[in-house]
């Protein structure tokens, strides 16, 4: 990208001068640091499934056996109509299964904490300084000003104009 800068205009002897400068300014476009996100540790436990996500891993191959024209993405949505239409009698099984998931996720995970506090070493943050209190009592509310406007050559011709 390229910014002109048009620095004089003027003719000589009915011909028509005009200095450009133009400057790259790709060096003054501001980019975006990406924040980046810390690497996943791969011994970390696997969250637990849902019990939508308990349903779908039991009917997917029975489903893909009785339609297997059925492209995945359909599969996935005539799944969600019916787990829509199950009753919660027939969601139990699945909620318990996701209980259980949530079980081991949570002793997998405590097991997993307790590994890393013995290799990694914490960092502390330092303490916060306390502010001091403000007092009890409340400073009465003073009226707002209202930001002034600055004046130009074009506000000054319209005010100018309204009052006439």
């Amino acid at each position: 990208m390229y910014l002109c800068d048009v620095w004089r205009i003027y003719s000589n002897n009915s011909t028509l001068v005009v200095t450009v400068f133009i400057t790259s300014i790709d060096p003054l476009i501001e980019k975006k640091e990406r924040k980046h996100r810390k690497p996943k540790d791969k011994d970390a436990p696997k969250r637990p499934m849902s019990a939508f996500f308990c349903y779908l891993k039991a009917r997917r191959d029975a489903l893909k056996k009785e339609q297997p024209s059925l492209s995945n993405t359909e599969i996935v949505s005539k799944m969600t109509t019916e787990w829509k239409a199950l009753s919660e009698k027939e969601k139990e099984t699945y909620n318990k299964s996701a209980e259980k998931e949530k079980e081991r996720y949570l002793k997998e995970k405590k097991a997993y904490d307790e590994k890393n506090k013995k290799t990694a070493k914490k960092e502390e943050k330092p303490e916060k300084k306390e502010s001091p209190k403000k007092s009890p009592m409340k400073s009465p509310k003073k009226a707002k000003k209202s930001p002034k406007k600055k004046v130009t050559k074009r506000t000054a011709k319209k005010k100018a104009a309204k009052k006439h």
